[in-house]
């Protein structure tokens, strides 16, 4: 099969294209025809790590969708057409791959298989921060910070749908787009009084914390969040967390029944796939150099016929 594959560590420029062999499915998987993979800045960082626990040759690729090929006992069908959650170590970049039954659903039919993909991790992240973990109720206000980036603009949109106040930290160019996505306020983390600006608007404090930025982001971030808040974490909690704030820091395991209840808010017109661009599966270097650049606004994909 056609595949992105790396030899070694490294960054976009050790990325290569050609003929890997197919994967087989084992007991309690499938095997998916993939139609398109999302590209995220986690396969970036694990791929440039010498001391992640992985094999080389190795396929990128936390995400894909695409239609069943085997479908074993799992109780789907071949020719379904589905999205899933890979995994670290299955590879989406490529013609084939194969996942747990239990993290693979079926894809919304009113998205493409591009945007499939790319709800994947970053809905699948912020469905589970939000609703599992931050557990946020209606009328409460919700602080989202990297809100333009792949998890944040869906972390905006279902924060939104579940009738929260959302406050949304991103660059100004991105503003707008944000409001569009249901934030009620944008503030510039380039502005050293954004903070300030934020407590402006919630005096109280804001509920919850649902971070992915980290960094002094995160940390000043931190001092918007009311007496007795949540903080949601996802690079890590600040060092010196006051203990008036309880915390959460996970890593997301987005299952069949998250991206089931997913595709329902995508389904209700909730929640859309917030696109940068496609690469096609032979220009995967290029769609890994987009993201890896930090510019990119939502998500992107490779698309693969």
């Amino acid at each position: 099969m056609q595949a992105a594959y790396y030899e070694e560590p490294g960054g976009p420029e050790k990325l290569k294209v050609g003929q890997r062999p197919n994967p087989m499915p084992g007991q309690g998987e499938v095997l998916i025809r993939n139609r398109a993979a999302g590209v995220g800045i986690w396969d970036i960082k694990i791929m440039a790590s010498a001391t992640a626990n992985r094999s080389f040759p190795a396929i990128p690729g936390f995400e894909a969708a695409g239609v069943i090929a085997q479908a074993g006992d799992s109780g789907l069908q071949v020719g379904d057409s589905v999205y899933a959650q890979l995994g670290a170590h299955r590879g989406g970049y490529a013609e084939f791959s194969v996942a747990l039954a239990d993290h693979v659903a079926p894809k919304p039919e009113t998205i493409s298989f591009a945007e499939a993909a790319g709800l994947v991790i970053g809905a699948g992240t912020a469905y589970e921060g939000l609703i599992d973990r931050g557990h946020i109720q209606a009328g409460e206000t919700v602080l989202v910070t990297a809100a333009s980036g792949g998890v944040g603009v869906s972390a905006v949109q279902i924060a939104a749908s579940l009738g929260a106040r959302v406050l949304a930290v991103a660059s100004s160019s991105n503003h707008d787009l944000l409001r569009e996505l249901g934030a009620s306020e944008a503030f510039d983390y380039h502005d050293p009084t954004w903070v300030d600006q934020v407590s402006a608007v919630a005096p109280g404090g804001v509920d919850v914390l649902f971070d992915g930025a980290g960094g002094d982001t995160r940390d000043r971030a931190v001092g918007a969040v009311k007496d007795g808040g949540r903080g949601v974490f996802l690079v890590g909690k600040p060092q010196n967390l006051p203990q008036r704030i309880t915390a959460e820091q996970f890593s997301a395991d987005p299952t069949s029944e998250r991206l089931r209840a997913i595709g329902h808010l995508v389904e209700e017109g909730k929640l859309r796939a917030v696109m940068d661009s496609t690469f096609a599966l032979d220009d995967a270097p290029a769609a890994v150099a987009r993201v890896a650049s930090h510019h990119s606004r939502g998500r992107v994909a490779l698309t693969i016929d």
